[in-house]
């Protein structure tokens, strides 16, 4: 447990805080009473702290104040002391009056606003949103090098910058700052350096200096005792990470020696029901999980938890607050993680069942929880954050209620299953969909819509901003952080603004917080006779899969030797990605079909007896998202034969599509059929100044250079022919002309490089012809993409990679073309490696014919590739030519025959055989009489 620092203002001597400026008898009312709740805050006597602001709150009206710093004081004294008592949502609220009152009467950057944020960011390190409480904090540094007068909140704030590193497991940057703040300390003589102490040992001790850290550790108690005591707050903090040191040492003795020192100070400051007594309990519980006592461990999780918990008092195991008790907190959420965890140790121990239906409910009460959480995130980074750390969560969850269902073969726990597994899927990709229907179906306003795509349009371009100056070789510094403020206050602007949408409109609400992911039984109802849904999740060293039709649900688990199932797809993306093929070609054949084949057998073929002939809809998990299950092999193969074109593919047998969940695909509102337009199709292929010679052309970036894409032109004009719409090509493939045209047509389709950015994924590009326009740069980035409004039913992404990118647990691939689906697309064609430029021309002018005849989308694609590998040569038949190509999201027919076309064509084909029977007809009849005449004249 690190140890973050509070922002309380006082007065030098407490007891004389602002004596002068009491005009008013409210003024000396809240003067006295603050003067008593401020020496209670410096005794760290919380409770009684409390018991005095509550008696200003209720007794003092604030009209009749005349004295704005007391009550600014006040505001912010009142917020630490809720804030020490876990009281965090009314914390933020004194929080939030405290900037109201600076900012209207002191100025938008008083150095007052500096211990608002800093608090604020204590906050939400407390809930561990890491990424907030960095904005707060980098906020608060921001008014401080405005204000030097401020200053003395300087290395506090550098402190708990370093927890926040530290808390990232960014070790190193942690102690930059830890050290800083120290130096700062140290230089204006300031007494109390027990807490960087503590924070410098938890750091050295993540990186392995068992020396150094041990004896910061020893330094930070033995700082506090001589300065406050034995027995103060503080010191029951330090006395805590000293045992969690020991005890990762394996040093047991000692970590519950200073466990037990750290529970009895907690109890006497705190009381049982207290957050930082809780996370003592936690520890004890978890010293006795580590020596496999799970008994013990259980005892103490459940102590912990009621310690949590203020209106909770249950002692068995089988017992657990309601949501409503626990309030969304991440710090109760471990405590109930490793209860449950703890039952399905104990159900392994003694075989007993009833440990493992309480973990179950146990994991229930977890997946409410991260549910409660990300409705309190609004910041898209922090929900993706929590995505990545509470993914083990799920696998857990679908362990248990696998197992239970393997004990009971009770169908509930198989359906448990697959909810889990559906929650741990792209949850950030289905709030902001859910977000994007709550606006059209909720009844927010047009006018405010406007405004809120306005503020995102200003958030985004800040953003982009700072990350093109901090690329320079000299960034400007002093722009980056006016620019970085500027964001920071349109990021609480655009919060307020959703707050409000959420009061004024119910409905709102509640289709944006609607956790419930789609039920089994609605999945079969919506999935056609010919269609199977398998949906993936793995858990340690097991793959469970679920397969799904409109008469079927199936559960099945597979279990993995140690690494060989991301041994399987690393070899087969290995082989997959290359375009070296003349050099080891006999052991890339024999590895790609060894790796696909084993693929196969983990993944397909327990279900093969239900896929025949089927729509294979794929929702896969984790980097199983790289690979086309289309390559994966049915028959092994020839290893001594280079003959590519001939094997047994997945997908000779099956059509191929793929879901992020299931949930996307199927609870949202049905966006149905639109009427085609002549505006039906729009493609762009730019060209590119610099030239390769280059065996493969690949739509990538190679050394900066942008290479010439020949087919990516003649792809265009060949689907022009297919499709009524517009081409842009060369100079007009401008980043200008796509935002001016994007948002009119039913399909778009972009020939082009790419430029990926793995450390910023909202950076990736797609690149345009470069026409020197000041206004666009030719580079649309993604986070560009996530704010259009795109009416497109679908987009083809003919560029290299765009399905490609960096993997984050919880959430999947963080590609450019997971950009169009937040824009509103519904169905993508996507690439998960470089594009070969002539192969990938033919094979999608191939797809748009098959489109043309009313295919859906996953036949179009995989009669495509079928047709590519019946006509190509030995060597373009391997893989990496034709199988990079993917459908994503809807799969359907994109042009269904209307009823008037129908009618036309019926018409048309009834003209069209009369006319044939007609001319027959009279065919006939001509050779008859002639034959007539031919025998008269014999007469």
């Amino acid at each position: 447990m690190c140890c973050g620092f509070n922002f309380h203002v006082k007065a030098s001597k407490p007891s004389q805080a602002l004596q002068s400026d009491v005009t008013t008898s409210a003024d000396s009312s809240l003067l006295v009473i603050l003067n008593k709740a401020v020496n209670e805050l410096l005794s760290q006597n919380y409770k009684g702290a409390e018991i005095f602001f509550k008696e200003a709150e209720e007794g003092i009206d604030e009209s009749e104040l005349n004295n704005i710093e007391l009550l600014y004081r006040y505001k912010v004294n009142y917020g630490v002391a809720l804030r020490k008592l876990g009281k965090f949502k009314d914390a933020l609220v004194s929080f939030n009056s405290a900037e109201i009152i600076c900012k209207k009467n002191y100025g938008e950057l008083s150095g007052k606003l500096a211990p608002v944020y800093a608090n604020v960011g204590n906050i939400y390190l407390n809930l561990k949103d890491n990424i907030k409480a960095q904005k707060f904090y980098e906020a608060a540094l921001f008014i401080i090098e405005k204000n030097p007068s401020a200053s003395r909140w300087k290395d506090p704030i550098m402190n708990n910058l370093g927890l926040v590193s530290k808390n990232n497991k960014d070790y190193n940057n942690a102690l930059k700052y830890l050290f800083e703040g120290l130096k700062i300390k140290k230089a204006r003589n300031a007494t109390n350096l027990s807490v960087s102490y503590t924070n410098i040992g938890n750091c050295y001790k993540e990186l392995g200096y068992d020396k150094e850290a041990n004896h910061y550790f020893k330094l930070s108690i033995d700082e506090s005792i001589k300065l406050n005591g034995d027995g103060n707050s503080d010191l029951a903090n330090f006395y805590l990470n000293y045992a969690i040191f020991h005890s990762s040492k394996e040093n047991g003795v000692l970590a519950e020696e200073y466990l037990n020192k750290s529970y009895k100070i907690y109890l006497d400051k705190f009381g049982l029901k207290h957050p930082d007594t809780a996370h003592c309990l936690k520890n004890l519980g978890g010293l006795y999980f580590k020596d496999k006592d799970y008994t013990k461990a259980l005892e103490y999780y459940q102590k912990a938890l009621v310690s949590s918990t203020y209106d909770f008092h249950g002692e068995g195991f089988e017992q657990n607050p309601n949501i409503q008790q626990i309030d969304g907190q991440l710090s109760t959420f471990d405590i109930i993680n490793d209860k449950a965890t703890t039952l399905e140790k104990l159900y392994a121990e003694s075989k007993q069942v009833k440990y493992l239906k309480a973990s179950l409910n146990t994991f229930d009460l977890c997946v409410d929880i991260i549910d409660q959480i990300r409705i309190a995130y609004q910041d898209e980074e922090s929900k993706l954050a929590l995505s990545a750390n509470e993914n083990e969560t799920f696998s857990s969850a679908i362990e248990v209620a696998a197992d239970l269902f393997e004990i009971t073969g009770n169908p509930i726990y198989k359906e448990k299953a697959f909810r889990y597994s559906e929650s741990a899927k792209a949850s950030s990709l289905r709030h902001f969909l859910n977000d994007v229907d709550a606006k059209l179906i909720g009844g927010i306003p047009i006018d405010l819509q406007n405004l809120e795509h306005q503020l995102k349009q200003d958030i985004a371009d800040y953003r982009d901003k700072i990350y093109q100056e901090r690329k320079q070789f000299h960034p400007r510094q002093d722009s980056v952080a006016n620019w970085r403020y500027t964001l920071f206050g349109l990021n609480v602007d655009y919060e307020k603004m959703v707050k409000r949408f959420e009061t004024d409109h119910p409905s709102y609400y509640a289709i944006k917080y609607s956790s419930a992911g789609i039920s089994v039984e609605e999945l079969q109802k919506q999935l056609k006779e010919d269609e199977i849904l398998l949906e993936y999740a793995l858990s340690g060293s097991t793959l469970y899969s679920f397969a799904i039709g409109s008469d079927l649900f199936e559960m099945k688990k597979v279990s993995l030797k140690q690494g060989e199932f991301e041994k399987s797809i690393t070899n087969i993306l290995s082989c997959l990605k290359t375009n070296d093929f003349f050099g080891n070609r006999m052991k890339y054949h024999q590895d790609y079909i060894s790796a696909a084949h084993k693929l196969y057998q983990f993944v397909i073929e327990p279900y093969e007896d239900v896929i025949l002939n089927k729509h294979l809809i794929i929702v896969p998990e984790g980097k199983m998202a790289y690979v086309p299950f289309g390559v994966l092999l049915k028959q092994k193969g020839d290893p001594e034969s280079l003959n590519y074109r001939d094997l047994d593919y997945l997908i000779r047998h099956n059509p191929i599509s793929y879901q992020n969940s299931a949930t996307i695909a199927y609870k949202r509102p049905n966006k149905g059929f639109s009427t085609p337009s002549s505006k039906r199709h729009l493609a762009f292929a730019p060209s590119y100044n610099n030239l390769s010679d280059s065996i493969l052309t690949t739509r990538n970036i190679r050394n900066n250079n942008l290479f010439p894409l020949p087919g990516a032109k003649v792809e265009v004009e060949n689907i022009s022919k297919i499709f009524a719409g517009e081409t842009y090509t060369d100079e007009l493939a401008s980043e200008t002309n796509f935002k001016k045209k994007a948002e009119d047509f039913d399909i778009l389709h972009l020939a082009m490089h790419t430029i990926l950015d793995d450390d910023n994924p909202m950076y990736s590009k797609l690149v345009f012809t470069q026409t020197g326009d000041t206004f666009n740069d030719g580079l649309l980035n993604a986070h560009e993409i996530y704010n259009m409004n795109l009416k497109a039913r679908m987009i083809v992404l003919s560029a290299c990679n765009s399905g490609n990118g960096k993997f984050l647990k919880g959430e999947g691939i963080m590609s450019l073309a997971r950009g169009f689906f937040y824009s509103g697309c519904p169905s993508l064609i996507m690439t998960l490696w470089t594009v070969e430029d002539l192969s990938g021309s033919t094979l999608m002018s191939s797809f748009y014919k098959y489109l043309a005849q009313s295919f859906p989308k996953d036949v179009a694609l995989q009669q495509a590739k079928l047709e590519y590998l019946e006509t190509a040569d030995a060597f373009k038949s391997h893989p990496y030519f034709w199988s990079g190509y993917v459908v994503i999201g809807d799969k359907e027919t994109l042009f269904r025959f209307s009823m008037i076309h129908k009618i036309l064509m019926f018409l048309g084909l009834s003209l069209l055989f009369g006319g044939i029977y007609f001319i027959w007809q009279r065919s006939s009849s001509k050779n008859i009489h002639e034959q007539t005449l031919d025998e008269f004249d014999l007469v």
